[in-house]
């Protein structure tokens, strides 16, 4: 008995969510500008000619991830943590960034995704403009100077601070990613920022 139209369709739509998880995974531990589409296929055990059914080239694959899941549920805050400002901002990427090594596969691979794209070389004009709008460097200088202003936040060059602490951020997903080691608390992050012990 031949397939229904709507059975077809539902075959595709799992052949193109599995070729996006592999694309997710392949940009999290290659990076944008070193994953080739035999990264994508390989892993997900299927020709060229499919994945060139569903997408159209690397850039696409990304611009359907970007569409579909770096700005979907597991998006890092970094606009709603601008929004409340200041350290409740800070704690509130403290606590996405414990959430995302704790829980680890696709929530894992969007905070590197999202932490690791601004150094790409390669970005076409949709990976630039989610750059821009998630750019969390930026977002950790311009909360610091806040916390800063308001006595909160240790003193130092913001731009100096926030780096390190992306420095740290960027190394501890590296090593969660190929380990699966322990994870890194909330409070400890967020207390590497105040000035004062964390108040309850």
């Amino acid at each position: 008995m031949p397939r229904t139209p709507e059975q077809n369709q539902s075959i595709k739509d799992r052949r193109r969510s599995k070729l996006l998880l592999y694309a997710l995974k392949a940009f999290a531990e290659n990076g944008y500008d070193h994953t080739a589409i035999d990264d994508i296929t390989k892993p997900a055990k299927c020709s060229h000619g499919l994945f060139y059914h569903y997408f159209d080239s690397k850039e696409d694959v990304f611009a359907a991830l970007i569409s579909e899941i770096l700005c979907g549920e597991l998006e890092v805050p970094v606009a709603a943590a601008l929004e409340k400002g200041s350290i409740a901002g800070l704690r509130q990427l403290c606590e996405y960034a414990a959430r995302a090594s704790k829980n680890g596969g696709k929530e894992l691979c969007v905070a590197k995704i999202t932490l690791l794209l601004p150094e790409a070389k390669s970005l076409d004009d949709k990976a630039k403009a989610f750059v821009r709008s998630h750019n969390v460097e930026a977002a950790l200088i311009t909360l610091i100077r806040q916390g800063q202003d308001e006595g909160k936040v240790i003193r130092g060059d913001a731009r100096l601070i926030a780096r390190a602490f992306l420095d740290l951020a960027k190394g501890a997903l590296t090593r969660l990613s190929k380990t699966g080691s322990e994870v890194y608390d909330s409070d400890i992050l967020y207390g590497m920022f105040l000035k004062t012990p964390i108040e309850e």
